[in-house]
């Protein structure tokens, strides 16, 4: 049947509303503004306002109360059921681990919503076949949901189609951009990519040219494509493939290749790393070779260790507010019947905010000379 335009704008406006009350633009037991004003607001008539409304209010979502108004009816959350968090099984012991920093905040989230918190190394799911691993998934009844830390699926298909079977709502931490479109799962993330570009960028304002660049040789850097990095460095003209560093976060490495930057004829003024730890490790490196900081080398770090402040000096960094991220990975499982198994509402995609912290291993600006 071919809708007419009423009905159209009707379902479209349906499908809006919905998300707005599902997704926490509206607190449960808020009142909606009268008619003729929300109308207005929405830029719809209060014909096609009218009869969205009287849908929501069939699904549960509005309350009217005569004489009173319309009310947001969201449904309670918690229900007292337990998360399982997986890790991978390195993650248990790697204080470096982005979980570690999550953790706490998670825990004391799912005690306000009146659930409990288990950690589940992923072995649980990986040494069972997808048939098996889907049963022992649905036969916990109580079972709130799983989290998982980070992405990038490529090679692990079997885990996640047990995930997808498996009849519970998932919520990934700290994903990848790509990862909900691809998994159908919940995510929390930052926007990785300007983060560390911001980073990037509070080193050039400071003055600094030549910024050295650390990364592991593991990683894909902050971004997917490691030549889109160099092309942002490049736009903004401090791209030196000289001063790039592919390493393993290993003394003997990184003291090698601290020596070798340091001997340059125009060597760095600055080095930006992609964590807090590799950050951590130039540091040391930097003070066993004698190398002020920052007034030959001012260091940057990523992810906002809370240590990073009681080193000497204290590290700048991008802080990502783990304990941030923490408490909304619970609270988007806490609440997944808003979303979880609802047709025509959006899987949450939260992208939580970052900032620049700058301390005194950063502090000292350098002014570029004239002439070189």
């Amino acid at each position: 049947m071919i809708k007419n335009s009423f009905d159209l704008k009707k379902d479209i406006l349906v499908k809006d509303l919905r998300t707005r009350i599902m997704g926490g633009d509206y607190a449960h037991g808020e009142k909606l503004p009268v008619e003729v004003v929300l109308a207005g607001k929405l830029n719809v008539s209060r014909d096609t306002l009218r009869e969205a409304l009287k849908i929501l209010e069939a699904e549960g979502l509005l309350v009217r109360i005569r004489s009173k108004g319309t009310f947001v009816n969201l449904p309670s959350a918690g229900n007292g059921k337990k998360i399982l968090v997986l890790l991978k099984p390195f993650a248990e012991n790697d204080a470096s681990y982005q979980s570690h920093y999550l953790m706490p905040a998670m825990q004391q989230t799912a005690q306000e919503y009146g659930m409990s918190l288990e950690l589940c190394p992923r072995t649980y799911i990986d040494d069972q076949n997808l048939e098996d691993a889907v049963a022992t998934l649905r036969n916990d009844r109580e079972l709130g949901g799983w989290v998982f830390f980070e992405g990038l699926y490529t090679g692990e298909e079997n885990y996640i189609r047990a995930l997808q079977r498996s009849g519970f709502p998932v919520v990934m931490a700290v994903c990848h951009p790509g990862d909900v479109q691809t998994t159908g799962f919940a995510g929390v993330r930052v926007d990785s990519k300007k983060a560390w570009q911001d980073g990037v960028l509070a080193l050039k304002e400071a003055g600094h040219r030549r910024i050295a660049f650390f990364h592991p040789n593991w990683i894909q850097g902050y971004y997917h494509d490691l030549d889109a990095a160099y092309d942002f460095l490049r736009s903004q003209g401090i791209y030196a493939p000289e001063l790039i560093c592919n390493c393993p976060i290993e003394y003997s490495v990184i003291r090698k290749e601290l020596k070798r930057l340091m001997a340059l004829g125009n060597p760095p003024t600055a080095a930006m790393c992609t964590s807090d730890f590799f950050a951590m490790s130039v540091m040391k490196i930097a003070n066993d070779l004698k190398i002020q900081m920052p007034e030959r080398l001012s260091v940057m770090g990523y992810c906002g260790y809370p240590g990073g402040r009681f080193l000497t000096p204290p590290l700048s960094t991008v802080d990502l507010h783990y304990d941030a991220i923490g408490r909304k990975v619970v609270e988007v499982l806490a609440r997944a019947d808003r979303w979880f198994g609802r047709k025509n509402v959006a899987v949450p995609e939260i992208i939580m905010p970052h900032d620049v912290v700058m301390r005194e291993s950063t502090m000292v600006k350098r002014v570029e000379p004239l002439f070189v």
